[in-house]
């Protein structure tokens, strides 16, 4: 039985290949995103090894302000003095302390204007440390004066900039210039270490720029005396600050790596669930396969049943060719993927303009492992069923060549109901948020069930839905022929069908949400912004980088002509009776007016210090109403009681909290993120705009926009998402494609005589490629059908269950025509290789085809 299998496998290895295509295509998926994942993930280990080679024991100030933690790569929040210094200098066992300087935010302008870097590797400022191993002085010296900077070689090569000139740098200081007098890099002779800029100031000038904390240290490293470990020197500081964080630098590095492992994990698990759903397509196809293959070796089946052959190991014979296909196919996907995956890791680093310290590629066993197993068990699971069918075929009947008629529909039929009114159920349930279990599992079970009995339920109603969809074509009749052919077999057809609609389901489902997104945005603010204008700010490193303006500004804005009222606002993440929360300070009048503000209790007024807004749902969750107090800790600040002298309706545009400014000394920045303007009249917007331009010329990272352009935007940001979702879906189309390929092949050769009858009574090659090409469109536009109606109930679900007010239910119509006209296409091209060869059939060779 051996050799027969593998010369089974031999002898249809070309009606195989697109099945090991599919597995292919699969598994190359799934070993790229472990590659390039943990390349990745190595180039970070190796940077942060090295960033803290020298470091026998750091010590940072615990973070119990808003996060819970210090940021790792932003702005930190908690920060050392120099009692703190004293302190660790008099531990047992240490021979040098360094107090340093780092943050997040130090951004120099290019000399086109612009930001270096923009919202690409970190631009971070630390205090110049003469004894500092990582940093190498390359040209000039160290900065000795404020008003003087050194920088990293990368960032001179980048910006032009060299020895004596000047850049100009906004930290938490508007822009400002500086003189250069230092070029610096880093071992390895690298430029930087990983595409980041860098820009060292004086002790006190990085301070007072990058922390607003004259005096104030984010760190202070320790060298352990000769005959200390460093674990031992940890313990010993620990024990002298008990209520600050110690760790070696091995623990350090650890740490920063675990925290950019988070971003690694999510790319690897999303590429895998993407690289699965089109695995899981492929199954369809492979299960197509084998079908037909066992039902045109029937009648060799039959003789290995004569010859003494028994069930069980004519289903083993064909679960192993599965085996060995899917293994197959599994180790060619493996090696495409490891060099897919090289490729992608370094698409990865020049997304984030970024060189790590890694050559070649990382192949972990666990990758290896996984892909083989998951491409081979895919196709075993696929191939079973049909494997069980091969062992049921009784000898006598298919040596005689009798037709096993297809069995009824009842039984599928009846299941596929019970299951997609589960389905619908299930979704019910999530939507109106009925029940314990999350919404989310709710309606992911519901959205499987419905996939699920619509593919179960997708045989009966085949026939009559290409039938009616054949009537196109009934003009010809290679047309009427090809619709019928479709129709006479329902269950290869839905098999077919399914596939296609899995992948026109999930992006009709994204693109209902998507469209819903930005009907939610564009009504969100048409109805809470009665600002013509917005001031917005670039993308920052953090919540104490942020890019901004001095909210001084807001009384410039708001006497310029022709405005009516205008507002700055200052946010920071702070810690609101135990809960982290996002609160902007300003002017609440203003933010009242421009914001429409409705009062639920009390009054939404001016604030004084010491005095809060708060929105309803915010309210709520704190359990505080009119007249009670809430404490708000800030990341610089001693905790403040506010007192909540309004509350009112949430509002999209604004934060769940408004304090005064008076408050918001502890915030990180002490500039405002955003600010709008209203205007007089709509006639008087462009002579506003342009005096507001004027008024932030000097400011790289503010723009002034009108609402228009922010709902743009926005929606530019929704489409780019809709891009990714649908570009990873794209491998579950094409694997869906490639199952109506297979189908119409295999077809094609189960149908050789029929075709070499229909061609000797008079029908031309041309008719039968017509033929050929209305069956793949037919199948092609049936399973986009099932997917398009499935995919629209899936996205209405999701965003009735969402109940956001940034989310209106909206159908793309549009969307949806196209995606109907692409199924007709992608069926037309489907055709092409299928058609081509039944056209070239040899007439008196297919009559005689047994």
């Amino acid at each position: 039985m051996f050799r027969s299998m593998l010369r089974g496998l031999l002898t249809h290895k070309l009606r195989l290949a697109l099945s090991a295509l599919a597995v292919i295509l699969g598994t190359m998926f799934i070993s790229a995103a472990f590659v390039a994942g943990d390349t990745f993930s190595q180039g970070f280990t190796a940077l942060f090894s090295t960033v803290n080679r020298d470091i026998d024991v750091e010590v940072t100030a615990k973070d119990t302000t808003p996060g819970g933690q210090q940021q790792q790569f932003g702005s930190p929040t908690a920060l050392l003095d120099q009692k703190d210094v004293d302190t660790v200098s008099k531990v047992d066992g240490v021979e040098k302390v360094t107090p340093g300087v780092f943050s997040a935010g130090a951004r120099v302008i290019g000399t086109d204007g612009k930001v270096i870097g923009g919202n690409g590797p970190p631009q971070q400022g630390i205090a110049w440390q003469n004894d500092d191993p990582l940093i190498q002085l390359r040209q000039g010296r160290p900065p000795a004066a404020d008003n003087e900077i050194a920088i990293n070689q990368g960032l001179a090569e980048t910006g032009g900039f060299s020895l004596g000139g000047t850049a100009d740098v906004i930290t938490l200081q508007p822009r400002t210039p500086y003189k250069i007098v230092g070029i610096f890099g880093f071992p390895g002779d690298r430029p930087s270490l990983a595409g980041e800029t860098t820009v060292a100031f004086t002790l006190a000038q990085a301070q007072l720029v990058l922390l607003n904390a004259p005096g104030m240290f984010t760190s202070i490293d320790a060298t352990a005396a000769a005959g200390v470990s460093d674990t031992v020197l940890r313990d010993r500081i620990a024990a002298a600050l008990p209520n600050e964080v110690v760790r070696t630098g091995a623990q350090v590095a650890e740490e920063q790596q675990s925290a950019t492992s988070s971003f690694v994990n999510i790319l690897k698990t999303g590429l895998v669930v993407f690289a699965l759903i089109g695995m899981f397509t492929g199954a369809f196809l492979i299960f197509n396969t084998f079908s037909m293959l066992v039902a045109q070796r029937t009648r060799e089946l039959a003789l290995y049943r004569s010859f003494g052959a028994s069930r069980g190991q004519v289903n083993r014979s064909v679960l192993a060719e599965s085996v060995l296909l899917g293994l197959a196919a599994s180790i060619v996907g493996l090696g495409l993927g490891i060099l897919v995956g090289y490729i992608l890791n370094k698409a990865l680093q020049s997304f984030i303009d970024a060189s790590l310290p890694v050559s070649g590629v990382v192949v972990r066993a666990y990758a290896v492992i996984s892909t083989l197993l998951v491409g081979t068990a895919f196709t075993v699971v696929a191939a079973l069923i049909p494997a069980l069918r091969a062992s049921r075929v009784p000898p006598i009947a298919a040596m005689r060549e009798a037709v096993t008629p297809d069995k009824p529909l009842t039984r599928l039929t009846i299941a596929g109901a019970v299951i997609l009114a589960a389905g619908a159920l299930l979704l019910g349930l999530g939507v109106g948020h009925v029940g314990n279990p999350p919404k989310w599992l709710t309606l992911g079970i519901g959205s499987a069930l419905c996939f699920l009995g619509v593919a179960l339920l997708a045989p009966i109603i085949s026939r009559p839905l290409t039938t009616a969809a054949g009537k196109a074509f009934a003009w010809s009749a290679p047309g009427q022929i090809g619709a019928r052919n479709t129709g006479r077999n329902p269950r290869r057809t839905a098999v077919t069908a399914a596939a296609l609609m899995i992948g026109v389901a999930l992006a009709t489902g994204a693109g209902v949400f998507a469209q819903s997104a930005k009907a939610g945005i564009s009504n969100a603010f048409e109805r809470d912004v009665n600002a013509q204008l917005a001031v917005t700010t670039s993308f920052s490193n953090g919540p104490g980088a942020a890019a901004g303006f001095p909210p001084q500004l807001e009384q410039t804005m708001a006497a310029l002509p022709g405005v009516r009222t205008a507002v700055a606002l200052r946010g920071d993440t702070v810690n609101l009776n135990g809960s982290d929360r996002f609160v902007q300070a300003g002017d609440a009048q203003a933010a009242s007016t421009i914001f429409n503000l409705q009062p639920v209790a009390g009054n939404v007024r001016q604030l004084n210090p010491g005095e809060a807004l708060l929105d309803q749902d915010t309210a709520n969750a704190l359990h505080v109403g009119v007249g009670n107090t809430v404490t708000m800790r800030t990341a610089r600040g001693q905790p403040v009681g506010l007192d909540v002298v309004g509350i009112f309706k949430p509002n999209q545009a604004i934060s769940s909290s408004l304090i005064s400014s008076a408050d918001a000394g502890g915030f990180r920045s002490p500039f405002a993120q955003s600010g709008f303007v209203q205007v007089d009249s709509d006639s008087q917007v462009p002579q506003v705009r342009a005096e507001l331009d004027k008024l932030f010329a000097d400011n790289p990272e503010v723009t002034v926009n009108d609402q228009s352009q922010l709902i743009d935007q926005a929606n530019n940001f929704v489409d780019i998402l809709l891009g990714i979702v649908n570009t990873l879906l794209a491998l579950t189309i094409i694997v869906a494609v490639l199952g109506v390929v297979n189908t119409l092949l295999l077809s094609v050769f189960e149908r050789t005589r029929e075709l070499g009858l229909i061609r000797a009574v008079g029908m031309s090659r041309s008719q039968v490629a017509r033929m050929i090409t209305v069956e793949s469109v037919l199948i092609s536009v049936f399973g986009a059908a099932l997917g398009i109606v499935i995919g629209v109930g899936l996205g209405v679900s999701i965003v009735a269950a969402l109940g956001d007010e940034f989310l209106s239910l909206t159908v793309p119509w549009t969307y949806l025509v196209i995606t109907l006209a692409l199924a007709v296409l992608a069926g037309a091209i489907a055709a092409v290789l299928p058609a081509i060869r039944a056209a070239r059939l040899n007439v008196l060779q297919a009559i005689a085809y047994e």
